[in-house]
């Protein structure tokens, strides 16, 4: 059986005039909390290292993705497997080391993944057209270096790490300055730090995440004594 085939009828069922009163009325922006939410569920999931509570959510996860498809598809404007094809057709066309004859070097290769999106999307002049401003921040400000760094790699770990210990100190002498001050050394600092993870290989926004956990624990366990 295909189940992705069904999937997708069992949504066109939902939708239509005698299918669920909720799943009629929805929109792709009154979806966008439940998408944000399936994702994050997701994430956990995989943090967890269940692969049943996994499965689960990949498949919540893929009912938001045939939900928002199902939605076009009403509209005449594309389908799920449109969504599918298009997909498809970019991994093939971003992964000409796999499927055509171009370096195998990981550094060519995100030298051509670049290359090739700004050939797709011509209309994005810089280098950070295209990354959502609605990233949590410290994500958003790696993510940010990842790009700048393949267009302007000459800052060496050392001067980035100089970046950083500048910064630090510029935040610790804002404390006894207005808020105003020590909110903008602070943003400066956390700016520096996710350069620096960035040129280290280490990815800030997990490191952040693990640490909260691992805190959040010993806490909860505190608490107890």
């Amino acid at each position: 059986m295909d189940y992705l085939d069904r999937l997708e009828k069992l949504m066109t069922r939902l939708r239509s005039k005698k299918g669920c009163p909720w799943d009629k009325r929805q929109t792709h922006k009154s979806l966008k909390p439940y998408l944000l939410e399936e994702a994050h569920e997701t994430l956990e999931a995989i943090d967890g290292g269940n692969p049943e509570l996994l499965k689960e959510e990949l498949g919540d996860l893929l009912l938001q993705v045939v939900f928002h498809a199902q939605l076009e598809k009403e509209k005449g404007r594309f389908n799920l497997q449109d969504v599918a094809q298009a997909i498809g057709e970019k991994l093939i066309r971003r992964h000409p080391h796999v499927f055509g004859k171009s370096s195998r070097r990981i550094a060519d290769i995100n030298r051509k993944w670049e290359e090739l999106k700004r050939r797709e999307k011509p209309e994005r002049k810089s280098a950070l057209d295209g990354l959502p401003k609605s990233l949590p921040a410290l994500l958003r400000a790696q993510r940010m270096y990842e790009k700048i760094s393949q267009h302007d790699p000459s800052k060496n770990r050392q001067t980035v790490k100089k970046e950083l210990e500048r910064a630090w100190k510029g935040f610790v002498k804002s404390t006894d300055g207005s808020k105003g001050q020590k909110e903008k050394a602070a943003g400066a600092f956390l700016l520096a730090f996710s350069r620096f993870s960035q040129v280290l290989g280490i990815h800030a926004e997990m490191a952040l995440s693990s640490a909260s956990d691992r805190y959040e624990k010993n806490y909860r366990l505190s608490e107890r004594r």
